[in-house]
């Protein structure tokens, strides 16, 4: 992928959503905006810039069918079935979470953006809570025994994924491919739909 990796380096000075646009082509028509006001007070915590970003310039969706990004639900009913749903994930897996992950006795300061299609599950690591912008990225494997830390951002997490220079345990060998590609959620569906 080192045709990628050039291409890249041409920016030093970009923002990692630059590179990132670089490497991993957005669609071509912009997600409508979200209400990000909405979305974080029903979380309770603001959420990181750079992911607001990403949203407004890919909107939810796959990295090569394997990685689903996801936009954190606004309706009301959605979201307290999501919520729930993450939340008895986690509570199911609490033994196996480890203890740097559990700021505080009984609590998990983890909060999940990303799935992939082999239940694999990217979380931010809400550290501190009240600075979105310097959480961490920490993944694991669906079996919940393998966990590893990205000291950086989403949008720099994928940055370093898309070029290659990051593997994670969980990532079959041949993701990313040479030339990386994104599909929104709704051209997905279309694309997977067995009536169309």
């Amino acid at each position: 992928m080192t045709h990628v990796a050039g291409m890249e380096s041409e920016l030093p000075m970009a923002s990692s959503l630059d590179r990132l646009r670089m490497l991993l082509p957005p669609p071509e028509v912009a997600p409508a905006p979200q209400p990000w006001q909405d979305v974080e007070r029903r979380l309770g915590v603001a959420l990181p810039n750079d992911y607001k970003e990403f949203m407004e310039v890919y909107g939810d969706g796959t990295l090569e069918d394997y990685l689903l990004l996801e936009q954190l639900i606004t309706s009301e009913e959605e979201f307290s079935e999501w919520w729930e749903e993450q939340l008895d994930d986690l509570r199911s897996a609490a033994e196996r979470v480890p203890e740097r992950y559990t700021l505080e006795p009984g609590r998990v300061d983890l909060l999940p953006w990303g799935f992939t299609i082999d239940v694999d599950v990217c979380y931010w690591w809400m550290d501190p809570r009240e600075d979105p912008d310097r959480w961490w990225i920490v993944s694991r494997d669906r079996d919940v025994s393998r966990w590893s830390v990205f000291e950086g951002s989403m949008v720099e997490f994928l940055v370093e994924v898309v070029s290659g220079r990051r593997r994670e345990p969980w990532m079959p060998c041949d993701f990313p491919g040479d030339s990386p590609w994104f599909k929104t959620t709704a051209r997905y569906l279309a694309d997977t739909d067995p009536y169309k």
